[in-house]
């Protein structure tokens, strides 16, 4: 069994506490669902797609659904380290190398410099995308331009903001003739 497309982006709006839509909105719903399969494997994504299927039987949201994934996950799950990974990823836009110890318990060989499993960003967009940035209501430095001179305006909401709002920005100003070029 494999995890569908749909109950993976449930899972994941369910652990990082985003909507599906707002997870289809990343861009990133694919490329995270591969990366994941990819790591586990054929044999455990059948057993972590069958957790996933069980859980999201619950309404979304809902003290059943939360008590699922705590009983199915994270008590002595082997799959829980995958979930607080797949959160980071969600969250940082950078999957975490699972601990040696997932390896061992999952039968796997750890992952070399190039394989899937090892600590890196999937893609450029997995880092622009992250979720926290967006939970900051911010901006990805260097990935999302706020405009022009933007850094010279405090925050929108913010006491500073009201008191630069009564501050003029540009004063009447006179250029120095003796500095300012001319041009003929």
């Amino acid at each position: 069994m494999v995890i569908s497309r749909e109950a993976f982006a449930e899972f994941s709006a369910e652990v990082t506490g985003y909507t599906a839509f707002e997870l289809e909105g990343t861009g990133l719903i694919d490329t995270h669902h591969k990366l994941l399969e990819e790591i586990l494997g054929p044999h455990l994504t059948g057993e972590l797609g069958r957790l996933i299927t069980d859980i999201l039987c619950y309404p979304p949201a809902s003290a059943e659904r939360e008590k699922a994934i705590r009983d199915s996950l994270q008590a002595t799950s082997i799959f829980w380290p995958v979930v607080s990974s797949l959160i980071s990823l969600w969250y940082m836009g950078m999957w975490t190398q699972l601990p040696e110890a997932w390896y061992a318990t999952a039968g796997l060989p750890l992952p070399g410099p190039r394989d899937v499993g090892r600590t890196h960003t999937p893609s450029a967009l997995a880092y622009v995308a992250q979720l926290s940035y967006r939970t900051a209501h911010a901006h990805t430095p260097g990935a999302n331009p706020t405009g022009f001179a933007s850094w010279a305006f405090p925050p929108i909401g913010s006491a500073a903001a009201e008191v630069s709002s009564r501050i003029p920005l540009a004063p009447n100003h006179t250029p120095n003739p003796t500095t300012t070029p001319t041009y003929k």
